[in-house]
């Protein structure tokens, strides 16, 4: 989603236009992640997806005439073999997307607007607990207008556009609704209770987490790590490898990485910010530098630790962890030998396996 909204700042800095279409309610089996987003620009490019294949063909359709008409619209699509066989759409489950045009000059942006989406990505880059509430009145279906726009955080309404930091009932109201689902993975569509401003019966406001994508600390740079960096990029993660050897920390060796770190093993994880989006990956060059990682990695909160090796290695190690107080507790937060067992032994096997048990890990803490 970061990626959208940075994109969408560019777009909306340059004057230019385009479409955003995203997933407000989804239910049963999806063929995509139930917070997708897609932005479609004016020249029929796109970025991201809302699912492939047919639907996508036809929110791309809707996307482009948006943006001609400068008209939101947001439809449902029934994607059970029943209903929506014949058009290939037969995943078993409903899904209903949100299409808002961006841009000049159908939909002339405020300073306000760009700030806010500013704001709203840097909100996410320095891991604060935010919402989107975006108040839409409904129109001849599918068409509805986009009213209000504003980011909700702990401490209130940070900054709106339209109605949303005007209207104090409404801003009221926004701010209530967000606060129920802030510092979650989720997205509410509520329907109010009493008309809002310039809308009618039927307005409804839109509430959108936003979550920096999780981080995964790679704790060697050799060809396991290679492997890893490469699949974990695909599956939307933030990557920082880190190795005492600058030939193996370096950006040409990995071009996925966000960030590449030269630390000494012994204390590289207490210099590194994890949080609970954190993944903590030890895949060095031998049990002398795992080891150290490990034991100070099961002092922090990551979400998850895994550690490659064989499980003679990592008897060995845990008796050794054990001597210098850590717990069978926090042992057992470690997955090792890492990744599912598929049997996979080359690298790009091992690296399956691991992104694998990650993401498997990070929709079951969602």
């Amino acid at each position: 989603m970061m990626n959208i909204l940075q994109e969408v700042v560019g777009l909306l800095s340059r004057g230019e236009t385009g479409a955003v279409a995203s997933i407000v309610t989804a239910r049963g089996s999806l063929p995509m992640s139930r917070r997708s987003k897609m932005l479609i620009l004016a020249d029929g490019a796109q970025r991201g997806t809302v699912g492939g294949g047919c639907l996508e063909a036809e929110v791309h359709a809707m996307a482009r005439l948006a943006i001609r008409s400068g008209r939101a619209s947001m439809r449902g699509f029934t994607l059970t073999e029943t209903k929506a066989g014949a058009e290939g759409l037969n995943c078993g489950g409903t899904v209903e997307i949100l299409i808002e045009p961006l841009g000049a000059p159908v939909a002339d942006p405020t300073a306000e607007t760009i700030e806010l989406y500013r704001q709203a990505v840097a909100s996410m880059e320095a891991r604060e607990a935010t919402v989107m509430a975006t108040l839409l009145a409904p129109e001849e279906p599918p068409d509805c207008r986009v009213i209000g726009k504003g980011l909700v955080s702990w401490k209130g309404l940070r900054i709106g556009s339209g109605v949303l930091g005007q209207d104090q009932r409404l801003t009221d109201l926004a701010v209530e609704e967000a606060l129920t689902i802030l510092g979650q993975d989720r997205v509410r569509l509520v329907k109010l209770p009493t008309p809002a401003s310039g809308g009618g019966p039927g307005d409804r406001l839109l509430l959108e987490t936003l979550e920096a994508p999780p981080t995964l600390y790679l704790f060697g740079g050799g060809h396991v790590s290679l492997a890893v960096a490469s699949v974990a990029r695909t599956a939307g993660f933030r990557i920082v490898v880190v190795d005492d050897r600058p030939a193996f920390a370096n950006h040409d060796r990995f071009p996925e990485a966000d960030q590449t770190l030269v630390l000494p093993m012994d204390e590289a994880v207490s210099r590194l910010p994890i949080d609970r989006s954190s993944y903590i990956v030890a895949v060095t060059r031998g049990h002398q530098h795992d080891e150290p990682v490990i034991e100070q990695a099961v002092r922090t909160p990551a979400l998850y630790i895994g550690m490659i090796g064989s499980r003679r290695k990592v008897a060995i190690m845990w008796r050794r962890l054990k001597e210098r107080g850590v717990t069978e507790a926090q042992l057992a937060h470690v997955s090792a030998p890492i990744g599912l067992p598929i049997g996979g032994d080359s690298p790009g096997e091992i690296a399956v396996s691991v992104v694998a048990e990650m993401i498997q890990v990070r929709r079951r803490s969602s």
